[in-house]
């Protein structure tokens, strides 16, 4: 046999054999290509892994590694939320407060002047300043006092009486002591009259708004409370007061001319933070 011809027969045999494979080859290709992947066949059929024993992942190291990261995660953000939510009410806190108690004057030519009564009520803030449990707490408060006044001249009874309406503006710096849950403030009291009357009784008859008073008074406060609860405490307060409340240039009675009315308050207050 000539071995020209027979190569050529076995080259064209082999070159018309090359499709057929190739074409087998593509269609196992395409085989492969259609299968779904392990990691589309495990995100599509597997159940969220929810970190209990009971889950078929519970032994999957990967999953619980990815699930406790997640939680973490997710607990952090929780946190940091929740901490600048209290941190903000620890901040600052608003609150109302309402008192009542005694008060009286002292000062210069101030015997004669009993116990007298007051009450009222108003609005407190809270603010952190500066250090741990220190606290500046400032209020605007309404009171109502009621002044009483009577001197045995032998003869006849002189008798007084001064009512008044006060703005009250006290701004007091606060030391709380937390194991203990009481707390200490010291500050000062400024009043604004809103409105005043008196009345003025002697052996001549009565005379009204004859003990004028003066528009502003300034003194010093002391506060202790006890703290119930976070958000409600208890408080004694004792205010001083170092101008007079007697407004010498129009008080018409000759027995205060030389007098010096320095209020002096004791209140009981019951407070509410929110």
């Amino acid at each position: 046999m000539d071995f020209k011809r027979l190569s050529v027969v076995l080259a064209m045999a082999f070159a018309l054999s090359v499709p057929a494979i190739a074409q087998d080859d593509s269609s196992d290709d395409e085989g492969w290509a259609t299968a779904p992947s392990a990691e589309s066949a495990s995100g599509e059929e597997a159940p969220a892994y929810d970190g209990s024993t009971d889950s078929e992942f519970a032994n999957d190291e990967e999953y619980a590694s990815a699930y406790a990261r997640y939680k973490a995660e997710t607990t952090k953000k929780s946190e940091i939320n929740r901490m600048r939510n209290e941190g903000f009410q620890r901040a600052v806190m608003l609150g109302v407060r309402a008192q009542g108690g005694i008060n009286t004057f002292f000062g210069e030519n101030s015997d004669g002047w009993g116990i007298g009564f007051q009450g009222g009520g108003g609005l407190i803030v809270k603010m952190n300043f500066m250090i741990k449990n220190l606290s500046l707490v400032p209020e605007l408060t309404f009171n109502y006092r009621h002044y009483a006044y009577e001197q045995d001249m032998d003869a006849y009874t002189n008798e007084a009486s001064i009512d008044i309406m006060m703005f009250e503006i006290p701004v007091i710096f606060r030391y709380t002591f937390e194991d203990y849950n009481f707390y200490v403030g010291l500050g000062l009291n400024m009043g604004l009259k809103l409105q005043g009357s008196s009345e003025f009784k002697t052996s001549g008859g009565k005379r009204e708004n004859t003990v004028a008073t003066s528009g502003m008074e300034v003194g010093g406060a002391l506060d202790i409370g006890y703290m119930i609860t976070r958000w409600v405490s208890v408080d004694v307060r004792v205010v001083q007061c170092f101008t007079s409340l007697l407004n010498k240039t129009l008080v018409a009675e000759e027995i205060f001319y030389d007098s010096s009315l320095n209020t002096f308050y004791t209140t009981a207050g019951v407070n509410f933070m929110f």
